[in-house]
């Protein structure tokens, strides 16, 4: 599973549009899963094993994560998308980067 979602690599106007997950770390006494989503030029890139062009960290509470006692996967991308990319000027929540991604 991976998400397609054309993002900008800051400051070099190269689009990463393939994002797989690549880490997932969790800490069940705490209720938190960390997941690392790199991202990839194209499919084609990451199956040729080029090097990711970007990466992004989240940080999420286990609850909702987990389905018959097992993280699930599914629902960690699905956090990723909902995860807001940062906060604007008056602190507001700002959409997720990976909102309008796909499946694939």
């Amino acid at each position: 599973m991976a998400l397609s979602c054309p993002i900008e690599v800051e400051g070099t106007g190269a689009s990463a549009t393939y994002w797989r997950l690549t880490h997932v770390q969790a800490d069940f006494p705490a209720c938190v899963v960390e997941a690392q989503l790199h991202g990839y030029l194209d499919q084609a890139a990451r199956q040729a094993g080029k090097n990711p062009l970007a990466r992004f960290n989240f940080r999420f509470a286990t609850a909702g994560l987990m389905a018959d006692g097992e993280l699930s996967i599914p629902a960690i991308y699905g956090a990723v998308r909902a995860a807001p990319s940062g906060q604007d000027a008056q602190g507001e929540p700002l959409p997720s980067r990976f909102a309008a991604a796909t499946d694939i």
